[in-house]
């Protein structure tokens, strides 16, 4: 687990360097040799970008980190796993950064309501429950839910998404994760069958079948064309009410997310490969950069990853103790 929450923390702080830039921009201007900060320049309003970068520090994990920790945490107590007892440990764990750090933690999107006071848990359900876009959050914070016992798996990760986005794609995002997490470190499935697998263990929509189908189509990552990324991240450059409308990259959505972690992760050789590879997507690329490197970390080790990412991201102390607990009471 201490390869996992790592990976995934590296793979959330890297990301919300350049997340919201354009796939172009990225391709240009990354190399991954040292840490690029562009929140700044995430093209949206003047006024909005506060939400960007305030209490923002390079190197600082985000929401999918955070919220992950406390799934980590939920599951560790080994009270009854219900939606009440996730929205208690994920604001738990919001308060607790914000108590040591003096402001609460970037990155989260509706949650930020019920964390400031302004919508209760209920209204956020309500916001999120019959979007065709759900946020990611469920999809982002599942890996753990891959490790515990196989016939809990889809229950657990349903409830998951149940607890702040209770629509269906973000059920079925949810579950899919889970069981990738599964099928790589645990039954150590081919990586060429993992779309398979999700599809044999996942009860999907109509929706959600053919766009599986159509990634689990789609040729080696290097060889990808405009076309390709219609396919595997929705319209190119992307369209409103799909966030950040005008950019070439993945939305923030639980599908596409979801799709395109899938998809790395078949096309990946080590976490450090599938960091790069999601973050050349372009987009909401710290959901899908903490997901797959956080996969990969735990099936390859972490030996790939450079050593000024290891020495910088936050909190790597903090995060071994949390999968030092989880390994001592779960698995």
């Amino acid at each position: 687990m201490k390869e996992i929450i790592i990976g995934i923390a590296i793979g959330d702080a890297f990301g919300a360097g350049v997340e919201f830039q354009d796939r172009d921009w990225i391709r240009e201007n990354v190399d991954f040799t040292r840490f690029v900060s562009a929140r700044n320049q995430i093209p949206v309003r003047e006024e909005k970008k506060e939400l960007f970068i305030k209490n923002y520090n390079d190197w600082d994990y985000t929401d999918d980190t955070e919220m992950t920790i406390g799934m980590l945490k939920a599951l560790i107590s080994q009270e009854p796993f219900t939606e009440d007892l996730l929205v208690k440990s994920w604001k738990e764990e919001y308060k607790k950064g914000e108590a040591e750090k003096g402001y609460g933690r970037n990155g989260h999107g509706s949650m930020s309501w019920y964390y400031s006071g302004e919508k209760t848990i209920d209204e956020i359900r309500d916001f999120q429950r019959n979007r065709n876009n759900p946020g990611n959050a469920p999809a982002m914070r599942s890996v753990p839910l891959g490790l515990i016992t196989e016939n809990l798996i889809n229950e657990y990760a349903s409830i998951n998404a149940k607890a702040t986005h209770p629509n269906i794609n973000a059920v079925i995002s949810s579950q899919l994760i889970a069981r990738a997490t599964e099928f790589l470190l645990k039954k150590n499935g081919d990586k060429n069958s993992i779309i398979a697998y999700c599809k044999d263990t996942v009860e999907l929509n109509s929706e959600y079948e053919e766009y599986l189908n159509q990634v689990a189509s789609l040729g080696n990552y290097d060889d990808l064309k405009e076309d390709d990324f219609a396919v595997l991240c929705g319209a190119q450059p992307i369209e409103a009410p799909y966030f950040l409308p005008g950019i070439k990259g993945v939305p923030s959505d639980s599908k596409f997310t979801t799709g395109s972690v899938l998809y790395v992760l078949k096309n990946s050789v080590s976490a450090m490969d599938a960091l790069q590879k999601s973050i050349r997507l372009g987009g909401d690329v710290d959901s899908v950069a903490s997901i797959t490197t956080g996969i990969m970390a735990g099936l390859h080790g972490l030996d790939s990853i450079p050593k000024f990412m290891l020495d910088k991201v936050e909190g790597t102390q903090y995060l071994i103790e949390i999968a030092g607990e989880f390994e001592k009471r779960i698995q």
